[in-house]
């Protein structure tokens, strides 16, 4: 035990002078080789505090880069400290931590607990991996009820909030079951909702709307949606919240309601208030977006690419792609970067360009029709990346479907035509069994089917 101990004090004299030696705090922070040699010396001490703090910092920035897996295995390394403490204990454990540890941590200690599952939750869902990312938020939430010090009037509770955030994306990437009347559903919105409003905070409160307008919505209680989202125009304000947003939540899903609101205009056939929407998307939010959060900015963008193409913008939705989304990336991450949206680009901008132009000449339409006659550039979606998506807007499998439908239509080969037209059926065909609870997704799937099987007679 002596032995331990002198090892976790070298440890954290090293840490210490490590840190010290590194005076330019500027380089320390843009270092991140140096910055995970110094946390490998603070998890080797047991500092949890010091550990949780480096990891979250580190693990935050290699997610940004799309190296989630990596963010992953240092929030592992940090909760191995407190996991491994007990670990040959019988008793009851949450979260993977031995009740009797849960006993005795302390307010900040709680918070890093809860914010590394948190963040180790994300990135999980980023790698479409719901299952693994449920698992971690159910693991924060358990904790947080089985800690002592969370009834403490020094421990902010508004740090639980990312943790109803993540069970509502994993809900709609499907890795959680509930009944025909969404039960589960509505009990999580329902006290998030309450608890965020009277923490008074908007980045939260925000948040928390925004999870009931969409929830709403998908049920097609249009009007109820409506209304969350006039409570959210009232205090919601990109240019002070967005920053705040994305760092409790991963991405701006307040400014994310107005997306979902361009879907529910066109289910009411309010075509006008939908491109109203989508350009106070494109002028007002996404100019005041960060640029290296590209994920944010196409799920922002993702339902007004729909929109606008189906209603003669569909050159205005490439540009704005291309300013937006396609052009950051490029510019931040480079050819070797990664995020779970980058297969959607080059499909999407190849659908804009045939749709855009479907009664003139393209201009690359013999290297459309060799890109596309290789399926495997048609990137298969995971079924809860599917179903994410379907969530936002449509399912990326019809857009796929409807690409091979314009192709189809200026092919004079008739094998190719009738290739493209069974391709593009069968893309379609799989969407309506994935979409039976997303009303906007499976109406949009079924109007695109209906177009293709009319042309195909």
């Amino acid at each position: 035990e002596n032995n331990i101990e002198r090892r976790c004090d070298l440890h954290e004299h090293i840490a210490i002078a490590l840190e010290s030696y590194c005076a330019d705090e500027s380089e320390q922070e843009n270092n991140i080789e140096r910055q995970i040699r110094i946390l490998k010396h603070w998890t080797s001490s047991g500092n949890f505090v010091r550990s949780a703090n480096i990891s979250l910092k580190i693990g935050g920035q290699l997610m940004l880069l799309g190296l989630n897996s990596q963010g992953i295995m240092l929030f592992d390394d940090s909760l191995s400290i407190l996991k491994e403490q007990g670990m040959d204990s019988r008793e009851e454990s949450h979260g993977g931590i031995c009740i009797s540890i849960l006993n005795t941590i302390n307010v900040p200690e709680l918070d890093r607990l809860i914010k590394l599952n948190v963040a180790r939750g994300k990135a999980f869902s980023t790698l479409g991996m719901s299952k693994q990312s449920t698992i971690s938020y159910q693991n924060a939430l358990d904790i947080l009820n089985n800690t002592i010090c969370a009834d403490s009037e020094d421990f902010d509770r508004s740090v639980s909030f990312p943790i109803f955030s993540g069970l509502f994306v994993v809900l709609k990437m499907g890795a959680i079951e509930q009944d025909e009347e969404c039960t589960y559903e509505k009990q999580l919105i329902s006290k998030f909702v309450e608890q965020a409003r009277l923490n008074g905070d908007p980045v939260h409160y925000g948040r928390a709307l925004a999870m009931q307008g969409e929830t709403f919505g998908r049920l097609g209680n249009f009007e109820q949606a409506f209304q969350s989202l006039e409570k959210i125009k009232k205090i919601y304000n990109i240019k002070s919240h967005h920053a705040a947003i994305c760092r409790a939540y991963g991405s701006d899903r307040v400014a994310q309601a107005f997306s979902h609101s361009v879907n529910w205009n066109r289910s009411l056939g309010r075509i006008d208030a939908a491109l109203d929407t989508c350009n106070f998307i494109i002028e007002t939010l996404l100019p005041h977006c960060d640029p290296k959060n590209v994920h944010n900015s196409f799920c922002l963008l993702y339902s007004c690419i729909v929109t606008m193409k189906d209603n003669g913008l569909a050159f205005d939705a490439r540009r704005a792609l291309l300013r937006f989304i396609v052009h950051p990336f490029d510019e931040h991450f480079g050819p070797g970067g990664s995020t779970f949206s980058k297969p959607l680009f080059q499909p999407i901008l190849v659908l804009l360009d045939l749709q855009g132009n479907e009664f003139v000449e393209v201009d690359k339409i013999d290297e459309y029709t060799e890109w596309a006659s290789d399926e495997r550039n048609m990137p298969i979606q995971s079924e809860s990346l599917e179903n994410a998506w379907a969530a936002m807007a449509v399912s990326p499998s019809v857009l796929f479907g409807e690409i091979y439908y314009y192709l189809a239509k200026r092919q004079n080969k008739v094998h190719v035509r009738r290739r493209f037209i069974q391709i593009g059926i069968s893309l379609m065909e799989r969407t309506l069994t994935k979409t039976k609870s997303l009303p906007f997704a499976r109406m949009y799937s079924t109007e695109k089917l209906e177009n293709i099987k009319a042309f195909a007679k």
